[in-house]
């Protein structure tokens, strides 16, 4: 499976993302009263203790990241109510991928602008780029932060920049199916349809049944050495289509 991030990764990213300007623009990683923030993928952070029977993770997500945030569901929350929570789950555990992944679809919810609090050492600008320029900067080697940042950087047309974070994640993320497809999305967005058969032959053979970056890649005039999935778990075309399109071409798995 995944690889451990090598130390020239770790020194290319610290150049990229961890700059005042960047603390300047997305704040501090602090909080009020000290309180965190908390490793979201230590597994201290769910385990049971005196003060925290349920665990920090269970605590922070009962109350500020439930299903209905999760899924930003307007019919009980406002745009700045999901804000609200889903800014102080990150505030908690700035790697929490989930949060990372809905606030990015929030910002497009939101016609590309999240409503902002009163400016403060702490969070001085709210928005997808600051949440996720902070989990970078509180884990740098996180391979999911990096693959939710990839991904929304390619939904939001910066196919170069999307291209960088992929590459730099890719070493963790070889053999999963789901990093490869999206991988494979860029290229064809990218109009590189060479990389784009390399890496849609790896998805395929890995188990994707996605039809969306097969019959682009035909669409240009190219093939792919493998025969076609049939679909999986039970699900139509049409259904395989919606469920590609309800996690991002992929997602996070």
């Amino acid at each position: 499976m995944s690889k451990l991030f090598s130390l020239v990764f770790l020194v290319l990213a610290s150049v990229s993302v961890s700059s005042n300007a960047a603390v300047e623009d997305c704040g501090e990683l602090k909080n009020y009263g000290d309180i965190g923030p908390w490793d979201y993928s230590d597994p201290s952070s769910s385990a049971s203790t005196g003060a925290d029977p349920m665990g920090r993770i269970k605590r922070v997500e009962n109350v500020h990241f439930n299903s209905d945030v999760r899924s930003l569901n307007r019919k009980r929350y406002s745009i700045d109510q999901l804000t609200a929570e889903i800014h102080y789950t990150l505030r908690m555990f700035p790697n929490h991928t989930e949060a990372l992944v809905s606030v990015s679809r929030l910002e497009k919810m939101a016609g590309g602008k999240l409503p902002q609090t009163s400016a403060t050492i702490y969070t001085p600008r709210l928005s997808a780029y600051c949440f996720f320029d902070r989990a970078i900067r509180f884990k740098e080697n996180d391979k999911n932060v990096r693959f939710a940042y990839a991904i929304h950087l390619h939904q939001n047309g910066k196919f170069k920049e999307a291209l960088e974070q992929y590459l730099l994640a890719e070493s963790q993320w070889e053999d999963n199916r789901y990093f490869q497809y999206n991988l494979g999305l860029l290229y064809a967005d990218m109009r590189n349809w060479e990389k784009a058969v390399d890496y849609a032959q790896r998805a395929y053979s890995y188990g994707v049944t996605f039809p969306s970056l097969r019959q682009r890649i035909e669409k240009s005039g190219y093939k792919l050495n493998i025969p076609t999935p049939s679909i999986g778990n039970g699900l139509s075309e049409s259904e395989s289509n919606q469920e590609e399109k309800n996690i991002g071409g992929g997602g996070l798995k």
